[in-house]
């Protein structure tokens, strides 16, 4: 059953991380008006949708970012969340969470500054975060061949310091990043063996079959976009940020124009394969 919208309401960012895949969304500079997610907003509730992710590029860009928050928080959802890289957090936890948002997860790379996500970025708007109430907090490390994947176990210590959830995410294929997904692709399988010999409990989330490995001190995720039958234990659909419809992250030959609620349905019967 399909319960679960993933909403990208901009493809601007104020970091340019090169395993980017925008959501699955070719490069658009078309951006949804507040209306038009309104009306999104009102449809997916209507059919039965219950939790809502924010993404982007940087959702925190959208000047009417707190509006969009308390515009869904006004239906009643039963989860609204948002992914950001972090920069701006600081500065918007306290609003997001008054407006409604309930929970976030935060791009962190790399506990170095030689890379685009790193720990310095965060830090503020994390501890802001953890202030306000925005909880649980997930850290999203995208683990990448000969640029971090040393640095696994320091963001182990990182995230356990700040009792955060850490989700270890192999890098996903798009037709934009051919070259780099070669030469940077790790494979998480010996880390998840490692994980699963020390976990006190093992969570199998029915979101894609992801696992959560629960070690006492911290609870982690890993997120393997092309095992253990993520797909077909995907309950999501998505919608672009320029306001059209999408069954499949990796796919972009399913776009559905959005026209109101029998849009959406057409939509999810797609994904259920009806």
């Amino acid at each position: 059953m399909i319960d679960s919208i993933r909403i990208s309401i901009t493809q601007r960012c104020n970091l340019s991380c090169p395993y980017c895949h925008r959501e699955g969304q070719l490069p658009s500079k078309e951006e949804m008006s507040l209306d038009k997610i309104k009306e999104i907003i009102n449809a997916v509730k209507k059919v039965g949708i219950r939790k809502i992710k924010i993404t982007g590029g940087e959702p925190l860009l959208r000047k009417d970012i707190i509006e969009i928050i308390r515009t869904i928080k006004e239906k009643n959802f039963d989860d609204i969340s948002l992914v950001t890289n972090g920069v701006l957090l600081e500065k918007y936890a306290k609003k997001l969470k008054d407006a409604g948002l309930d929970r976030i997860n935060i791009g962190c790379d790399s506990l170095t500054s030689g890379n685009l996500k790193n720990k310095e970025q965060i830090i503020g708007g994390l501890k802001r975060a953890k202030e306000v109430g925005l909880y649980p907090i997930k850290i999203n490390m995208v683990v990448l061949k000969g640029i971090n994947e040393n640095q696994i176990d320091g963001m182990i210590e990182f995230a356990k310091e700040n009792d955060v959830i850490l989700q270890l995410i192999e890098l996903i294929k798009t037709s934009t990043n051919e070259e780099f997904y070669k030469k940077h692709y790790f494979d998480l399988s010996n880390i998840e063996k490692e994980l699963e010999k020390k976990a006190l409990m093992v969570i199998k989330r029915r979101m894609q079959n992801r696992k959560q490995y629960d070690l006492g001190d911290i609870k982690i995720e890993v997120v393997r976009p092309f095992h253990n039958k993520f797909c077909e234990n995907c309950r999501r659909i998505r919608i672009t940020s320029d306001g059209k419809i999408k069954t499949c992250l990796l796919r972009n030959d399913n776009l559905i124009d959005f026209e109101g609620e029998e849009s959406i349905i057409k939509a999810i019967k797609l994904k259920e394969g009806k």
